[in-house]
């Protein structure tokens, strides 16, 4: 009993852990799929829409070094990149670091 509170605390600070923002619009098969990898690897994150918050695209802008294109996703203010960055980084076994997980 007192191993799996141990568990159960330590998952919920792992998920504390990460900081992941990422800008989105509806309809938009990338930002699924980014989405979907982040919601696979149990991570927290604020999603930014920028259908129903458009004056969020200059903040996105100049936080991803003027990229146009969404999703844009950031750890703690770190800009990671986008959807395919985003993979790359997966399938280099450098994203969990990445995300404090």
């Amino acid at each position: 009993m007192q191993f799996m509170l141990a568990l159960d605390v330590l998952l919920i600070n792992k998920q504390k852990m990460s900081d992941i923002t990422i800008y989105t619009k509806d309809y938009c098969p990338f930002c699924i799929k980014a989405k979907s990898l982040l919601v696979l690897k149990k991570v927290k994150f604020t999603e930014i829409n920028l259908h129903q918050h458009p004056e969020k695209f200059e903040e996105m802008m100049k936080k991803s070094n003027g990229a146009q294109t969404v999703p844009q996703i950031f750890s703690s203010e770190k800009y990671i990149g986008d959807c395919d960055k985003l993979y790359e980084l997966n399938a280099q076994g450098k994203l969990d670091q990445l995300l404090g997980i």
